[in-house]
């Protein structure tokens, strides 16, 4: 297939149609995987354009919606920003909904902010990307519709999407962003997921692709790779999933008996596949060098936010303190990992932490 890359899929000569025939049964792969109709499906760059596209299009598609918007205070920096560029540039009024110290949307809070003045936008995480925190999309997707029959509902399902079960009809969203390197996919894939009868505004013009709603040339190879990436995920869902609980519990266990002082951040009955854990007495800077020394991999935080150490606002959200926002790491679990891979990342965590941690009161 690759060699046929540059074969476009809006060409009316046979190269064209066998690209065009490759875009479409990669939407029917992921209709398949994610429980939506093939006309849902809008590619994408990735991520963070499906999210822009989400927010900024529906917006400014409609403008008889009240122009008021709801998120959380744990959002993923592609949404906070994207919200900022509706307030400073649209005159968006921009409401932040508390999190609470499990990392999910404070229901209450949620039902307070709808109650207070008419809302035409809502965006939230159902799988939170710093601590795995799950939120239950249909119960917020119930209590939005109760009370602001009128908004537009978005969800970040990038930290969802081939490793937990989801559904796009039964979600209650009306759009849905996910990224294809987040399970195998190249990067620079992605996918908005847009219910029947929500108007998008473009947000890249040109062509008119994509029911113009996305121009330029879809990127065949790399769509075609995404769908087969989450059909290859999704067929052993299962499997996965109770893989990688078991290295996140093998993982803590092991840190528990080599009796190195931490604290799990995420809450329980969070995503397997992510850990937010803070060792006391080290820097999470200083441990991700030492351990990137060695070629293994963690981090502070999201990756897109990972210029600013110590500067965590989703464990800020979640009132931790800052001694302990300095110390925290994010650990990635994948169902690639071996137990003794976990093992020897827990060996290396207790002679590193020996050797540059400062041990109050020992």
């Amino acid at each position: 297939m690759l060699g046929e890359c540059g074969n476009n899929p809006s060409s009316t000569h046979a190269g064209g149609l066998r690209a065009l025939a490759q875009v479409n049964e990669a939407k029917r792969i992921i209709s398949r995987c994610l429980d939506c109709s093939p006309d849902d499906i809008i590619f994408t760059s990735g991520g963070t354009e499906s999210i822009n596209l989400a927010l900024l299009g529906s917006s400014l598609a409609v403008n008889r919606r009240p122009k008021r918007a709801l998120t959380t205070s744990g959002e993923h920096d592609a949404v906070i920003e994207t919200m900022k560029v509706l307030r400073d540039m649209y005159g968006f009024e921009i409401d932040f909904v508390e999190i609470t110290d499990d990392g999910v949307v404070d229901i209450e809070v949620l039902k307070e902010a709808l109650h207070e003045a008419p809302c035409g936008l809502a965006s939230f995480l159902v799988v939170s990307n710093e601590t795995g925190a799950i939120n239950d999309v249909q119960y917020l997707t119930t209590i939005i519709r109760q009370r602001a029959p009128q908004a537009i509902i978005h969800g970040d399902i990038v930290q969802v999407c081939g490793k937990m079960p989801f559904s796009f009809k039964r979600s209650g969203l009306d759009l849905a962003s996910l990224s294809g390197h987040k399970f195998g996919a190249p990067k620079g894939t992605g996918v908005l997921l847009k219910r029947k009868g929500i108007s998008i505004s473009p947000i890249i013009h040109g062509g008119g692709q994509q029911k113009n709603i996305r121009s330029g040339t879809e990127n065949v190879p790399g769509v075609y790779a995404l769908a087969l990436a989450l059909e290859s995920h999704v067929l052993r869902l299962a499997e996965h999933m109770e893989h990688v609980t078991s290295l996140r519990d093998l993982f803590i266990h092991r840190i528990e008996m080599l009796r190195i002082p931490h604290v799990v951040i995420s809450p329980e009955g969070a995503s397997p596949y992510v850990l937010s854990i803070a060792f006391p007495g080290i820097r999470g800077e200083t441990l991700l060098n030492a351990l990137s020394a060695e070629d293994i991999y963690i981090s502070t935080g999201s990756a897109c936010g990972s210029k600013r150490a110590g500067d965590n606002h989703v464990l800020l959200a979640m009132g931790l303190d800052k001694e302990t926002i300095l110390s925290a790491v994010r650990i990635s679990f994948a169902p690639q990992q071996s137990s003794e891979d976990i093992e020897y990342l827990a060996r290396r965590i207790a002679d590193i932490y020996g050797r540059y941690a400062i041990h109050r009161g020992r």
